[in-house]
């Protein structure tokens, strides 16, 4: 299988080549992965070779890849927002029903569910019950940020393939191309507070995203070291609301956090967005507390990839984050 411009994630690549190159493409994928890490890229990509009709897949010059490209009749996609209501039972019915088809010129339908997480455990069950038993031509794939959040029987009838940020030297090219009035140095501190995730650097390209990002950042950073809690949840209401945001700054918290205890050892090196906010945390805390704070970012990082309720997730951050440092 050809995988154009999707950069690392080297054994997702190799599972999904072993799948298409054999002919045994499953009916049911899941692809799982944070924020910008090109699961929907890796799903159109999948479901194009899924259509093409030659043998190197996908050839993107075929008739089926072509119309892949465009709108092809037998590829459906769903899109989640956030809600359980943008990805409903009736939806997924009407899913069902439109999966009962056969193909209407390639030879296999292909149901793309982006942000399957949005799903209820009703909408779940309506699906399950075409998974168990599904048309031999149709292929359902699902992203995701985690496969913790569907029920054990959805899982079990899905292929998960994870995929993850790259490297720097990974990442480059593909950026470089994408965003040409960045310098490579840019591009490294932006690869760098997205843990590596292609689109999500590409999301924040705008200037103004950017700096907005980075006071975030410092905001919750300096907001640690503050005697009173208010400092820290005025740091974190805008996160309330904006998931991606929040994402972005997990991750720049934690850079903050890894420079702080890199100068607290006597290290120069930092890669954070805020090196002297790192240095005042340094003089402020001690390893064990820096340490404490890392594993609480840790902590939530995962819990935000599960769907965690936003607003329990931002309490629990101050929470945590106070108590850590011992405030």
């Amino acid at each position: 299988m050809r995988f154009e411009a999707f950069a690392g994630n080297e054994q997702a690549k190799a599972l999904l080549s072993a799948a298409i190159d054999s002919g045994r493409l499953p009916h049911a994928l899941l692809i799982e992965g944070p924020a910008g890490s090109g699961k929907r890229m890796l799903a159109h990509l999948v479901a194009k070779a899924a259509v093409c009709t030659e043998a190197d897949k996908p050839c993107g010059t075929c008739a089926q890849c072509l119309k892949a490209e465009t709108g092809h009749a037998d590829i459906t996609l769903l899109q989640g927002d956030g809600s359980a209501k943008s990805l409903s039972v009736a939806t997924i019915r009407d899913l069902r029903e439109q999966a009962a088809v056969v193909p209407n010129e390639a030879s296999h339908k292909v149901a793309i569910i982006a942000d399957a997480d949005c799903m209820n455990v009703q909408a779940q069950n309506a699906l399950l019950k075409i998974l168990e038993e599904p048309p031999s031509y149709m292929v359902f794939i699902l992203t995701a940020k985690s496969r913790t959040a569907f029920l054990p029987t959805v899982q079990s009838r899905c292929v998960c393939v994870s995929v993850l940020g790259v490297t720097e030297q990974e990442a480059l090219p593909v950026l470089k191309q994408a965003l040409p009035t960045l310098s490579e140095a840019e591009l490294i501190t932006r690869i760098r507070l997205f843990s590596g995730c292609i689109g999500a650097v590409i999301d924040s390209a705008s200037e103004d995203v950017f700096a907005a990002t980075i006071e975030r950042i410092r905001a919750v950073s300096e907001a640690i070291l503050a005697p009173y809690e208010l400092a820290l949840m005025k740091a974190t209401a805008p996160l309330e609301k904006d998931k991606p945001l929040t994402d972005a700054v997990l991750s720049g918290v934690r850079l903050v956090l890894r420079d702080a205890l890199t100068l607290a050892a006597g290290g120069t090196a930092t890669v954070s967005v805020a090196p002297d906010v790192a240095k005042t945390l340094a003089t402020k805390l001690t390893d064990r507390q820096l340490l404490g704070c890392m594993a609480v970012i840790a902590d939530l990082t995962d819990a935000r990839a599960r769907n965690m309720n936003q607003a329990l997730l931002i309490t629990l951050l101050c929470a945590r984050l106070r108590a850590a440092a011992g405030r």
